[in-house]
């Protein structure tokens, strides 16, 4: 059985930090995404695509230290109009604390907490054929350093991330026989990015900030426990992503290592609204189900 999910996503904390180089002030955010799913089944694939919103708001409480808060929620009913129906509800939670240590230096520590649930249902026999529940929770930890060169603006940063996932599932292979299988997951990963962006002052209230950025993460620990009720094989989770968002690390399950280059794009439309677009592509993966990721967003800022 194999799962992959590919999730839209909003920008990282860099471009926050970028974004607050912009303008020191309080800032709510929201953005619609799409999450895809698919779960291939005895009976056939299900895809599920999902459009859900994810909001966020950061509070400076002083020059140096800023408090952010986010929340995600995508839901769907599916029907293929063969033989399986469907339902989807995926929500995430997050908060996180930034500090800027002095002017080229930064700490970001983030907490995410990501469940979903699946259900799929055979409509001629009125039978459940897949039930499924994940939640997982991430720590993160992230030292950055950034320097501004004229117009142009580098940052290095280093991120060690855990993760602790659970999964429970429970699939019909027949009418009489259901397989039930629990897991959980540790992992650990780092990470090292690499970010040039470059500044341009368009009018005396609007400007546009553009960039790229390379990054690389290593998996260093994944420790999987297992318990299944029949002889199954192990379950293919790649790497599950939710929203990257501007208060939060991307939430995510990887059992493997891969790379990153980002391309975005930052328009400060007036003195207190901001618009942004990314384009995310995944490279140097051994996944099938990975290696070709793309992931497309647009947001909307206000600062207060």
């Amino acid at each position: 059985m194999k799962k992959t999910i590919q999730s839209i996503v909003i920008l990282s904390f860099l471009l926050t930090h970028l974004l607050c180089s912009i303008a020191q002030a309080h800032e709510v955010y929201i953005n619609t995404s799409k999450v895809e799913h698919t779960i291939n089944l005895p009976q056939q694939e299900m895809a599920f695509d999902s459009f859900g919103y994810s909001a966020f708001i950061s509070l400076d409480l002083s020059d140096a230290l800023s408090l952010s808060f986010s929340r995600g929620e995508w839901t769907q009913k599916k029907d293929n109009h063969e033989v399986l129906v469907g339902d989807m509800a995926i929500r995430s939670v997050g908060s996180a604390a930034h500090y800027s240590i002095n002017d080229a230096w930064y700490l970001s520590l983030f907490y995410d907490k990501w469940q979903d649930s699946i259900q799929a249902r055979n409509k001629k026999h009125h039978l459940k054929v897949y039930d499924e529940y994940n939640h997982s929770k991430s720590y993160t930890a992230s030292l950055g350093w950034g320097k501004e060169i004229g117009s142009y603006y580098l940052s290095l940063s280093t991120t060690m991330s855990q993760t602790d996932w659970q999964s429970e599932r429970a699939v019909s292979i027949r009418k009489s026989m259901t397989s039930h299988t629990s897991q959980k997951l540790d992992t650990t990963v780092a990470s090292l990015a690499f970010d040039m962006s470059h500044f341009v002052l368009l009018s005396q209230d609007t400007a546009l900030t553009y960039g790229a950025q390379l990054s690389w993460h290593q998996l260093l620990k994944d420790t999987l426990t297992q318990d299944q009720s029949t002889q199954l094989k192990r379950n293919n989770i790649t790497r599950r992503t939710n929203l990257k968002n501007r208060a939060n690390q991307s939430n995510q399950l990887t059992t493997e290592d891969y790379g990153q280059i980002s391309l975005y794009a930052i328009l400060q439309l007036s003195e207190r609204w901001n618009a942004d677009i990314s384009l995310n592509k995944n490279f140097a993966t051994n996944s099938v189900a990975t290696q070709d990721e793309t992931y497309f967003s647009l947001g909307l800022g206000y600062q207060f």
